[in-house]
């Protein structure tokens, strides 16, 4: 599974713009990520930028002031070169429906397609002029990774990703942590079902955290909270990070973990031996190294020896050697 930031986007568009046309003097976004990639093109090139709506309604392009652009333009239809940009492409249905919008507009223009990052394959790279950098899928991008139907296969977070941490005051596992719970408002709502919600917040306060998701309407097929006592346990057995991993490697049909916190992201993908996503700084983990993945690599080895007849070898507890806990 591959990843794009925010930043990846914008670092793409500025390391490609030499790609785009010299004598383009509009950019139509498609809504809605083509026109949040066309804004970024048009100002680092200095062109006017519309979206797709506006073109067909010829809406006048608002200017501040026209002497900064390089051709000054009062209307959509009197550009002579359009550049058509979205942020992805990979079936190309957009693009080409898009496409052929603008091209049913009776003006003699030039229309040249453009994908900030596209699919590799022929199907997708053939069906645009330009693109910026190849993104093979599955794939996953800041800007819609809550707005996917692929969260049902994912294990998503609560504190810091749907709603904000408590403070210390509000963190007390008493009655100031039921108000913070109750009264805490969203930081994100996911358009689509999440498959596993999984928290480090207690059992006990399950009615607690029920209710805030249905006020907000977060739909999801499962809540996992962790079964301690009380706060204090938690802390000192530090066991959040390891039982989400735990649970998260469990989870044959989960692909993808967002975690809000990296100290607790780098954990969960090391014990887990697969991808989380820190939401707090958008990094990505992939677990290239990890225990989860030494211990399968030692368990193949094992079987290995065992089927080239070294028997006595696979009686040796690989995984617990002096190699291994050093890692």
């Amino acid at each position: 599974m591959d990843y794009r930031s925010l930043d990846d986007l914008s670092k793409a568009i500025l390391h490609n713009r030499h790609k785009v046309p010299q004598d383009v003097d509009l950019i139509v976004g498609i809504p809605r990520s083509g026109v949040f990639a066309g804004n970024l093109l048009g100002l680092l090139w200095n062109i006017p930028v519309t979206d797709l709506d506006g073109y067909l309604k010829n809406t006048e392009l608002v200017l501040t002031n026209p002497h900064s652009v390089r051709r000054a333009i009062a209307y959509p239809r009197e550009a002579r070169h359009i550049l058509l940009i979205d942020d992805t492409i990979h079936s190309g249905r957009s693009m080409d429906h898009a496409r052929e919008l603008l091209m049913g507009v009776d003006v003699d223009q030039k229309i040249t397609s453009c994908a900030v990052f596209a699919n590799p394959k022929p199907k997708s790279i053939t069906r645009i002029n330009i693109f910026f950098e190849t993104l093979p899928s599955p794939a996953v991008l800041e800007w819609n990774v809550m707005h996917r139907d692929k969260l049902e296969q994912f294990c998503v977070d609560i504190d810091g990703v749907l709603c904000r941490n408590p403070t210390r005051h509000e963190d007390d596992d008493g009655a100031e942590y039921r108000k913070f719970l109750s009264n805490v408002t969203p930081l994100m709502i996911p358009t689509y079902k999440v498959g596993y919600l999984v928290t480090g917040r207690l059992e006990k306060y399950r009615k607690d955290t029920e209710e805030w998701l249905n006020r907000h309407n977060v739909a999801y097929n499962e809540l996992i909270m962790l079964d301690l006592p009380d706060k204090a346990t938690r802390i000192k057995r530090n066991a959040a990070p390891r039982f989400k991993a735990d649970v998260y490697k469990s989870l044959n049909d989960s692909h993808l973990f967002i975690e809000s916190e990296m100290k607790e992201a780098r954990v969960i993908s090391e014990l887990s031996g697969k991808a989380v996503l820190c939401f707090s700084n958008q990094k990505f983990l992939t677990p290239k190294f990890s225990r989860a993945l030494v211990a399968l690599k030692t368990r193949a080895l094992v079987g290995w020896l065992v089927k080239k007849g070294g028997r006595a070898i696979a009686k040796l507890d690989i995984t617990n050697s002096r190699y291994y806990s050093k890692i």
